[in-house]
């Protein structure tokens, strides 16, 4: 299983500069004492489950009206907000 976060994709451009969600403020290496022994606990504190929001508009929807997510704001998405670099 390998291992990765909301703020490690925003990190590496993967998704969005602006995508939000709560669990990007937590420290996933502080949250996660189980290790690999624990991939459900990970899951959940990573960031990758959401919700999310857009940090431009601080709402559900980007600034083209539609929804902010993993799968709408990657890289190469075609949204004209889209910030990966």
């Amino acid at each position: 299983m390998v291992k990765t976060s909301l703020k490690k994709m925003i990190q590496t451009g993967d998704v969005c500069h602006c995508l939000r969600a709560k669990t990007l403020f937590y420290d996933v290496g502080e949250i996660d004492t189980g290790g690999e022994n624990n991939p459900h606990h990970y899951e959940m504190y990573s960031g990758l489950n959401g919700p999310f929001w857009c940090g431009i508009t601080q709402g559900l929807q980007g600034p083209d009206g539609k929804i902010a997510s993993i799968e709408n704001c990657g890289a190469g998405c075609g949204r004209p907000c889209c910030e990966t670099a």
